[in-house]
């Protein structure tokens, strides 16, 4: 009897404590004039900037950038009717990676409050160095679960332990031309948190998933 013939997808995760957290800022205002708008949005962006330097000095702070500037006008609408007079908006979006939380927790509560400063999500994840070493992990547990499944086939038939012929990443082994392909790892690391007057983050785990395809074959049936 020919051999037998398995294909299946293992799957794994693990969680990891968060190593820092990147939270987005915006420094926006809206003016009669281009002009007004543009000039509060440059000095609001000036103190967040002093105060970040100032952090990245003790170490809280991985990295921050201040790269981004939207300028536009338009009526508002009021009372359900729009406006005949235009308004301006300037904002000048920034980005902070802490790897303090508390010192974050600390930056929200005194900056959240200030005038034409948006505080958006925070982003969780682990160290972009850490990163790979933890994929390479998971990657691992994700090929013993494609063992674990391919040898479970084999037993239920009596075809005798299975050797592994190819790997991939999610569909990558589909040989129609309808495969659509998957992207094998995934990290669920967005949780927003909101500043208060007394804040306290404990934000999820990072979860680092992984998928993979494999194909296997197994012997004739077992002399047994």
């Amino acid at each position: 009897m020919s051999a037998l013939e398995i294909t299946v997808r293992g799957r794994a995760e693990r969680q990891y404590r968060p190593e820092q957290g990147t939270v987005l800022l915006s420094a926006a205002f809206t003016e009669s004039t281009s002009e007004a708008a543009h000039a509060k949005a440059l000095e609001l962006q000036s103190e967040v900037v002093a105060e970040l330097s100032r952090l990245d000095e003790t170490d809280a702070l991985n990295t921050w950038h201040a790269n981004d500037i939207h300028v536009f006008g338009h009526r508002p609408w009021i009372d359900g009717k729009q406006s005949s007079e235009v308004v301006y908006t300037t904002r000048i979006a920034m980005t902070a990676e802490f790897l303090d939380f508390e010192a974050l927790a600390a930056f929200l509560v005194e900056w959240a409050g200030r005038d034409g400063l948006e505080v958006g999500r925070i982003v969780w994840d682990v160290l972009t160095e850490n990163r790979p070493r933890y994929e390479a992990k998971v990657r691992r547990d994700a090929v013993r679960d494609a063992v674990a499944k391919a040898q479970a086939y084999a037993d239920a038939v009596g075809r005798g332990s299975v050797t592994a012929v190819a790997l991939a990443d999610p569909d990558m082994l589909s040989s129609g031309s309808d495969a659509v392909p998957a992207a094998p790892m995934m990290a669920r690391a967005m949780v927003a948190s909101d500043a208060g007057p007394s804040l306290e983050l404990r934000p999820d785990d990072v979860v680092i998933s992984v998928a993979v395809d494999a194909r296997f074959t197994a012997g004739d049936l077992s002399a047994d």
